[in-house]
């Protein structure tokens, strides 16, 4: 009986303990291992934000105006740039364990009369150098690609094809859309 007794506090402790374990597997984001980020993947598209919240989850509706040109980044081998923020801004990238890390980025010296412009050049070389975590994924058919930095925020952009891509060029063997 006393064997039963000391039992109890370690069975009551993995009850308890059991719920929360599964409570955070089941919210866990699940990464998906046939998707690997490359520069050539990168380069295929045009990427253009559609999406941007702070780390509590508030839209960063700065970032988002003038959405008739919205802030666009643009890979090649080794090179990012930005577009339609106050400045053009650009520099060499790589890709480490899931984390674009860039050198030092380079930008023009505009002075920009629109909030907007200043606000954009300011949060994405802040995103960029913080060497965010990339996130690969689809809307219907539209690849999405998402920079997640350390103080929470995440910037979503979606692909739009580029006009110099080659479908299939880095051995990918995903079917592509029509």
């Amino acid at each position: 009986m006393k064997a039963l007794l000391m039992l109890l506090p370690l069975t009551l402790a993995s009850c308890m303990a059991g719920p929360d374990a599964a409570t955070r597997a089941a919210t866990a984001p699940q990464a998906d291992a046939a998707v690997t980020i490359s520069s050539t993947t990168l380069s295929r598209q045009h990427w253009q934000l559609r999406d941007a919240v702070d780390g509590s989850n508030r839209r960063l509706d700065a970032l988002l105006g003038l959405p008739d040109k919205p802030l666009q980044l643009d890979f090649s081998a080794d090179r990012i740039s930005v577009s339609n923020a106050c400045n053009r801004i650009s520099g060499s990238y790589r890709i480490v364990e899931g984390h674009l890390v860039t050198t030092q980025l380079l930008q023009t010296r505009m002075a920009c009369a629109d909030p907007t412009l200043t606000q954009r050049d300011t949060t994405i070389t802040t995103v960029l150098q913080g060497g965010p975590t990339l996130i690969l994924s689809s809307a219907g058919h539209t690849p999405l690609l998402t920079l997640a930095d350390a103080n929470g925020r995440t910037l979503t952009f979606a692909g739009m094809p580029a006009a110099d891509a080659h479908p299939g060029d880095d051995g990918d063997t995903a079917p592509q859309q029509p």
